[in-house]
């Protein structure tokens, strides 16, 4: 799997962005979505950003499963090896 770089805005109607960051990898496996995983997440800043570490087959499936889970992000980036 390779890892990527994701650049988020924090739903603006969550109140608790904690509790909604954890609550990533919930949505996903909720989501049936098995190729997807959250490593880390880098949270949060006072407007409302995140980057998050992913590892997905492909940048494609990424988009998909965020897309899916109606995870706002601003850009994907793959990972230097």
């Amino acid at each position: 799997m390779k890892v990527f770089t994701v650049n988020s805005h924090i739903a603006p109607e969550q109140l608790d962005s904690m509790s909604w960051v954890r609550g990533i990898s919930r949505l996903l496996k909720d989501a049936n979505i098995e190729n997807v995983k959250l490593k880390t997440a880098y949270c949060c800043t006072p407007d409302k950003k995140m980057i998050g570490e992913f590892q997905a087959t492909d940048k494609q499936t990424l988009t998909s499963a965020l897309n899916k889970i109606q995870f706002p992000f601003s850009e994907i980036t793959e990972a230097a090896h």
